[in-house]
């Protein structure tokens, strides 16, 4: 099984946020790691119910092979951290 490709959308958001974080280190190095701390909050907010379903349909195996991960990314869909709400 290979990596599920992510809509082409999707991946032009992240590639211009990618362009713009790397913009603003150059000029506000705290300000691109607050932006890039928020990207971190934002995957961890949305990722949590996500991988929880997917470890109810597919294998770790399965899923980790559909994800590109390898053994230590296993480890991590075995065990997503719960965003705090708030």
């Amino acid at each position: 099984m290979s990596a599920i490709p992510l809509p082409e959308a999707f991946t032009d958001l992240l590639t211009q946020l990618e362009k713009e974080i790397e913009k603003l280190a150059k000029t506000s190095p705290l300000a691109a790691l607050r932006a890039a701390r928020r990207l971190e909050v934002i995957a961890a907010e949305t990722s949590y119910w996500p991988a929880h379903d997917a470890q109810q349909d597919t294998t770790d195996e399965q899923a980790a092979a559909a994800l590109g991960l390898n053994e230590e990314g296993l480890g991590r869909l075995r065990r997503p951290e719960r965003p705090a709400h708030g």
